[in-house]
């Protein structure tokens, strides 16, 4: 491999010939603008696949030689459950790349990082391109429609009732629905400048993107699954919602609590299998976003001899944060339930480096092909939802994706 750093930062169409990219779209981009790290991957020359979550990141080959602090170079996503459907060819339910060319910038300084066969010139290429003119500014935004769905109101609210009958009746604790929310453009959308969008409004989350084919699926997520820095790992409880103006009852409101709860000590218990010291707050911190606020646990461990970002993040995927409790019976009631192909939505998307890695749990998400998106976002019902209440909340989450679009009803 080789890198460097360079006086100035890559723009969307810099490596477009470098990675035979259109337009420069990366394959694979992560940020987290509070912490002025960006980072984008372009083109593949290694690839792995497979059904196991934990087999794949266990087989990751690290370069030698990485500089320090690199985001990377591995970048891939999972599905939340299984086999994608035919909205998501182009994708692989579980694919992690590493990248032919790696952008990113950090504490204000950028920098290249090339890998595989013929790393160095694509390096010297890469560079003589962000070196020379710039592009221009990005195209005039789209004008955007929400399709909506005859009956949408009605579905949701049997599913949620189906939800709750089967919570009175024992078998469930707890599930997460979730819905999609189709949206159309008189023009090609563009998914670069809407995650530009998203990072600007979004700061304090992880801003994601990954491309399959001709579609593209990114979002802007508050929820980490999981964050490994040597032995230390932390992983985000995130459950219990309210609205801005409501973020002061939210600590009082024992529907949440309850819901909160769950997940951090499904968590926990996780965690506890694999690393020792695995502690966390008593009580939940607000975690303020512009259009939603949420009860926010983060727990801490250190790894166990043997142990690593593998076997975490196969030990915590799917929580209950956007499956359910118990685990098992809240998939079976969604598989069997929900009617939707969820895909990547609510799965699981990040990079894996040397002694690192930042996988996050893919919410506030969209679908992008073409003209068109879907939207994705979901609600958990406990005991006490009712299904009005739960699709005002869903509604809520969407406004991330319908703003930064620009989409009208």
């Amino acid at each position: 491999m080789a890198w460097v750093q360079t006086a100035r930062p890559h723009t969307a169409t810099a490596f477009a010939e470098v990675a035979r990219a259109p337009s420069g779209l990366a394959d694979g981009s992560w940020a987290h603008p509070e912490a002025g790290l960006r980072v984008s991957a372009y083109g593949a020359v290694d690839v792995r696949e497979g059904a196991s979550l934990h087999a794949v990141l266990e087989n990751l080959d690290i370069p030698l030689g990485l500089p320090a602090r690199i985001p990377g170079p591995w970048f891939g996503a999972a599905a939340f459950c299984g086999a994608l459907g035919p909205d998501w060819d182009g994708f692989s339910p579980l694919r992690f790349m590493l990248a032919g060319l790696l952008a990113w910038t950090e504490g204000g300084r950028h920098y290249l990082a090339a890998f595989g066969e013929g790393a160095r010139r694509r390096l010297d290429t890469a560079r003589a391109r962000i070196d020379g003119p710039h592009a221009g500014p990005l195209a005039a935004a789209a004008r955007v429609r929400v399709r909506h769905r005859r009956g949408e109101r009605e579905r949701w609210s049997a599913l949620v009732s189906r939800a709750l009958a089967a919570i009175g009746a024992g078998a469930l604790d707890k599930v997460v629905l979730a819905r999609a929310i189709d949206v159309e453009a008189d023009a090609p959308l563009d998914a670069e400048a809407l995650l530009r969008v998203l990072e600007a409004r979004y700061p304090t989350c992880r801003a994601f993107l990954v491309r399959g084919g001709s579609a593209v699926f990114l979002g802007a997520t508050p929820e980490i699954l999981c964050r490994v820095e040597g032995t230390r790992v932390e992983a985000d409880a995130l459950a219990g919602s309210a609205p801005p103006e409501h973020a002061q009852l939210l600590p009082g409101s024992a529907k949440d609590l309850r819901e909160h709860r769950w997940v951090v000590d499904h968590i926990a218990d996780a965690l506890a299998g694999i690393a020792d010291h695995v502690h966390h707050p008593v009580q939940p911190r607000i975690r303020p976003l512009a259009n939603v606020v949420h009860l926010h646990t983060p727990v801490i461990g250190r790894l166990a001899p043997g142990r690593g970002i593998a076997d975490v993040a196969a030990a915590l995927h799917p929580t209950p944060a956007v499956g359910g409790v118990p685990p098992g019976a809240a998939l079976r009631f969604l598989a069997e339930h929900e009617a939707l192909d969820r895909g990547l939505y609510a799965g699981v998307v990040g990079w894996v480096g040397e002694g690192r890695a930042e996988l996050a749990v893919a919410l506030r998400s969209a679908l992008i092909r073409g003209r068109r998106a879907r939207i994705f976002v979901g609600a958990g019902i406990v005991e006490g939802s009712s299904p009005d209440a739960e699709w005002e909340e869903t509604e809520l989450k969407a406004r991330a994706l319908l703003d930064a679009l620009g989409a009208r009803p």
